[in-house]
């Protein structure tokens, strides 16, 4: 049977992501922290057929708890359980419950008129009796949302500024994302960079449930300002774009190990090999880490190696196109399923840091060629992908101006990014004033 996405009718209202922009124009000044948006306290409207004494029952599953088990224990028929699950597909999550997950029962006279399942914050599955028999629906929930900024100056580092500001360990890793591909935050972060940011809460009856997404940020590194902006265009995917409309994703990541790390060795043709101790020409950047420190591809490519490789230990090699090379080098072991001949995503963990071959601490060794050449990856200018379509551009910047003027309200100042379009496609952008 078709299952049917309905509005709930009950207090626990979950939510569809908000248009950001949307959000904004409606009222700018709702940005502030303090004006926090009236949340939704409606009671639950029975079926008319069902009167007033009929009560929901909640029940959390217990660790060793099954679905038959709750039955048995609510003394509920086991053929109600069985015309349940012969549903099929339909319900077929209700096998897999875990420990924590809640449901609620609808029971009159001991006989089940209803139960619901919360699948997740936002989903709900709702079985209920009609014509003596169950059918399904999936309920759709609106979380309620306000907008609130943070923003901090790094003294000691990015995550424990953070962390002052209030952000959670996953807005930290977002703000990461957004910049990572114009900021090496293992090199370039300096005491006194700052951060400013828009972000949503997501609340649900009253109590927050979640933190994110950033919807714009500015991030002041060694004196130089860039912001970008949360936008969907023509209503696809939500990806982030500097003031001008070019996308703050790059081709390839400017580092491939999260910011925790350090700059062991740099690109360099006169650099004294450790361990042989002889001049060779080191053609790419050693990160020190900790041993096991996740390892990302900088980009999407084709494992091309994958293995032993003389001095340089346990290997990866992607090709990126026809272009574009990265080698990982003195992996502790290479991530599972990485073999020759596999396709890797940016952002995908492929090995682990280690120090096997000639290596005298954990670190990776990190390489980045053209055409088969090595070049320096903290100076090279990454290749851009697609900016936002120049018939597009209108709407896209009168979208962000309220997003750009409530950036300025907070920051005390009105900026345009310091990021700047190829040459070949250079963008005219306007100041943005305090709206």
């Amino acid at each position: 049977m078709p299952v049917t996405p309905i509005a709930d009718r009950e207090s626990d209202s979950f939510a569809r992501e908000p248009d950001p922009s949307k959000l904004v124009l409606s009222n700018p000044q709702n940005l502030t922290t303090t004006n926090y948006s009236k949340l939704n306290d409606k009671k639950f409207e029975g079926d008319p057929k069902i009167n007033t004494k009929i009560s929901w029952q909640s029940v959390v599953v217990k660790p060793g708890d099954s679905l038959a088990l709750i039955f048995s224990r609510l003394g509920l028929s086991s053929n109600s359980l069985f015309q349940i699950m012969s549903l099929g597909r339909e319900t077929s999550i209700l096998k897999t419950l875990v420990p924590g997950d809640k449901l609620k029962f609808h029971i009159v006279d001991n006989k089940l008129l209803a139960l619901k399942y919360e699948m997740d914050l936002t989903k709900v599955l709702k079985v209920s009796k009609k014509d003596n028999k169950f059918i399904t629906e999936n309920i759709n929930i609106e979380l309620d949302s306000i907008i609130k900024n943070a923003n901090g100056i790094i003294n000691d580092s990015l995550f424990l500024s953070g962390q002052k500001a209030g952000l959670s360990d996953n807005l930290i890793m977002q703000l990461v994302a957004i910049f990572g591909w114009d900021i090496d935050f293992a090199l370039d972060i300096r005491k006194g960079d700052k951060f400013t940011i828009l972000y949503e809460e997501q609340y649900k009856n009253g109590v927050k449930v979640a933190q994110g997404p950033i919807l714009a940020a500015e991030f002041i590194n060694q004196g130089k300002a860039i912001r970008a902006v949360r936008y969907s265009e023509n209503n696809k995917r939500n990806d982030y774009y500097a003031v001008n409309g070019d996308a703050m994703r790059k081709a390839f990541l400017r580092t491939p190990v999260d910011f925790f790390s350090r700059i062991s060795s740099k690109f360099s043709f006169g650099r004294k090999h450790p361990v042989l101790n002889k001049i060779r020409a080191h053609k790419g950047v050693d990160y020190a880490a900790p041993t096991g420190t996740p390892v990302r591809a900088t980009g999407d490519g084709i494992v091309v190696f994958a293995g032993k490789n003389g001095g340089f230990g346990r290997t990866i090699k992607l090709k990126h196109g026809g272009t574009y090379s990265t080698v990982y080098a003195h992996l502790r072991r290479t991530a599972k399923n990485i073999r020759r001949g596999r396709k890797v995503k940016q952002g995908q963990i492929i090995g682990y840091v280690g120090q096997s071959g000639l290596a005298t601490g954990p670190h990776l060794h990190y390489e980045f060629q053209v055409h088969g050449v090595h070049r320096n990856p903290l100076t090279i200018k990454l290749p851009k992908v697609k900016a936002i379509a120049e018939k597009n551009l209108p709407e896209f910047k009168k979208t962000i101006v309220p997003i750009l003027a409530e950036l300025d309200r907070i920051t005390g100042r009105s900026i345009i990014s310091a990021q700047q379009s190829d040459s070949s496609n250079e963008r005219k952008i306007s100041k943005v004033g305090d709206g």
